[in-house]
């Protein structure tokens, strides 16, 4: 997975990519919609994996934006839980 902080354009609510392996080369499985992302984390728990995205800032420079953990469904990660944080740049799974 790839964590993007922001495009060609300076646009920074924009999707990061999640790769997967087809055998011969990684190719995009699921694109998020992320805000100035600096970090994906990816972890299982009982079993299940989960992938947390630390969302820096939105594009109108406010800090104080969610960042997310997703849980997989069998086919996609889908949003498991919200958290607000102020300019996240890291997460650790412990």
């Amino acid at each position: 997975a790839v964590a993007n902080y922001r495009n060609n354009s300076n646009n920074v609510d924009i999707d990061s990519v999640i790769y997967q392996w087809n055998g011969t080369a990684f190719a995009v499985f699921q694109s998020i919609l992320t805000h100035s992302a600096c970090d994906l984390e990816w972890f299982s728990m009982n079993g299940t994996s989960y992938l947390a995205v630390a969302n820096y800032a939105s594009g109108d420079s406010n800090y104080d934006i969610d960042s997310m953990l997703y849980q997989w469904n069998g086919s996609a990660f889908t949003v498991f839980q919200v958290f607000p944080t102020h300019g996240a740049r890291d997460w650790e799974w412990f």
